[in-house]
């Protein structure tokens, strides 16, 4: 985007833009801090000419360069701050994070921090709890302006605010208009299999279509998932299908429920050499960015990832489908039984927490950066550029709802998506999952691969003294009364909670 462009684009917003007055209300003596000024768009002060703020970040899904293109500049222009970001692969973060941590480094103020991850840092004394900030000054943060489910996964973890949203990410399912609307696919279609030619409803249909697509003569097929790392393989398998058969990911126990008729029917789905051979080649190493690329220059017909990949299917210049590109429900499980399609969708994502080692000064102005340049004004700013969104209000603007007919389906499945766990130890497991799922496309039988996975979570949880202690799962719904109690501290209102 062009600099004139979006600044243009700045001042039309920020003409019209209030920010919230300072209001504090009681807290306890010891999480007290004092009012203090943030950066106020509006008078274009610029208050902290001059200053840096250390980010340690990553750029592995498509939307987060999309918001540093929109988001920092705007920032930067209002407040006077250099945004010096040190950027790490997806896999390699959270190692440096943990070192960091551990250490107690002050070396960067701000962390990228996935919503599994919150957990193993709380463990080590580095996240800074939020709600004092935003006592002090709330400046444009607005928290209730997310579904609790939303807020309460990727902000907190349990009962404490960490870290403001960079983004939600839900499942979502990506198609080729141009394929889908072609009169000569359509009739192919009907001919072979004797009915229309739609985007695929339920599993049976995704295999359906998926073969009818796949065309290695031609270089299409039918559609691609993530198998490359234990982490995207075990989330695709969850989103798209783990989810929808009824799994979870642990009881109210801690029992890990990666081994039941269901989960194995899901592995079994997912890894199975008939749907693998609606991929293409290399399918088994495709991690975000093959997966990504085969989809933008029109190698598959169908693509069902997260709502982080919007903005580049969207965009001319980064996809060569993008005109040609719709969206819809991501495939469900059919009951046999009642003949209903059950779906269910993650609800996960990045925020961004401050090291808890900086000085308070610098703690302050991390906190100035985080209610501005990923609160409620600016978050219209990444609308209007780019197509993509994960706050309420923008969800549910009538302008941007014209003109992205998928922002509802967007609030829709933040609203009732399902959080993955955060434990100190949940990385770990997370790893032993993956792997067996990777050994399920390698060829292990699926109930010998998963079996072994769940077992392996199950000491894991074991040798970090859950059983003995008697732990208990922290469910959805208790992750939205979490939500819920921290609005009452902070005063303010959602209509959830009521």
């Amino acid at each position: 985007m062009k600099n004139s462009k979006l600044m243009g684009r700045l001042l039309i917003i920020l003409g019209v833009a209030l920010m919230m007055s300072m209001s504090v209300v009681n807290v306890l003596a010891q999480d007290a801090i004092e009012p203090f000024a943030v950066t106020d768009p509006t008078t274009g002060a610029r208050p902290f000419e001059g200053q840096e703020l250390r980010i340690l970040n990553t750029e592995v899904v498509p939307i987060l360069a999309y918001e540093h293109e929109i988001l920092d500049p705007a920032y930067e222009a209002a407040s006077g701050v250099t945004l010096v970001y040190e950027n790490y692969d997806q896999g390699a973060l959270l190692p440096v994070l943990q070192t960091m941590c551990a250490a107690g480094g002050d070396d960067y103020d701000i962390m990228f921090v996935e919503d599994g991850w919150a957990g193993a840092l709380e463990a080590l004394g580095c996240l800074e709890p939020l709600t004092p900030y935003y006592l002090a000054a709330p400046g444009d943060a607005h928290p209730e302006d997310f579904p609790l489910r939303a807020f309460g996964t990727v902000a907190m973890h349990n009962n404490v605010w960490y870290g403001m949203p960079t983004l939600i990410a839900v499942g979502m399912f990506a198609y080729r208009t141009d394929l889908f609307n072609d009169p000569d696919e359509q009739a192919a279609f009907q001919a072979e299999y004797g009915r229309e030619l739609t985007v695929p409803e339920t599993w049976e249909e995704l295999v359906e279509v998926g073969t009818f697509f796949t065309r290695p003569d031609e270089g299409l097929y039918g559609f691609n998932y993530r198998y490359g790392t234990p982490n995207n393989i075990l989330f695709d398998y969850m989103i798209h299908f783990g989810f929808s058969r009824g799994v979870n990911f642990f009881d109210t126990d801690f029992n890990p429920l990666f081994a039941t008729p269901e989960a194995l029917d899901a592995a079994a789905f997912f890894t199975g050499q008939e749907f693998l051979n609606m991929q293409p080649p290399g399918r088994e190493s495709f991690q975000f960015g093959e997966v990504l690329q085969n989809f933008t220059q029109g190698a598959v017909a169908m693509y069902g990832t997260e709502s982080w990949a919007i903005p580049l299917l969207l965009d001319p210049e980064g996809s060569t489908v993008a005109a040609n590109t719709g969206f819809a429900p991501i495939p469900g499980w059919r009951n046999p039984e009642t003949g209903e399609i059950q779906r269910a969708l993650l609800s996960a994502g990045p925020a961004y927490m401050i090291n808890a080692n900086i000085s308070p000064e610098r703690k302050r102005l991390a906190w100035d950066y985080l209610q501005l340049a990923h609160g409620q004004q600016f978050a219209r700013l990444l609308a209007d550029g780019a197509g993509a969104g994960h706050r309420t209000s923008v969800l549910s603007d009538p302008e941007f709802v014209e003109r992205f007919p998928y922002f509802p389906g967007l609030l829709i499945a933040e609203s009732g998506g399902i959080g993955r766990p955060s434990e100190p130890w949940w990385p770990e497991a997370e790893n032993a999952l993956g792997q067996g799922l990777q050994a399920a496309v390698a060829g292990t039988p699926v109930e010998e691969a998963m079996t072994e996975a769940n077992n392996e979570v199950i000491q894991i949880v074991t040798d970090a003294g859950y059983y003995e202690s008697g732990a208990q799962y922290v469910t959805v719904e208790q992750r939205e009364q979490f939500v819920c109690q921290l609005f009452v501290e902070i005063n303010v209102t959602h209509p959830e909670c009521e």
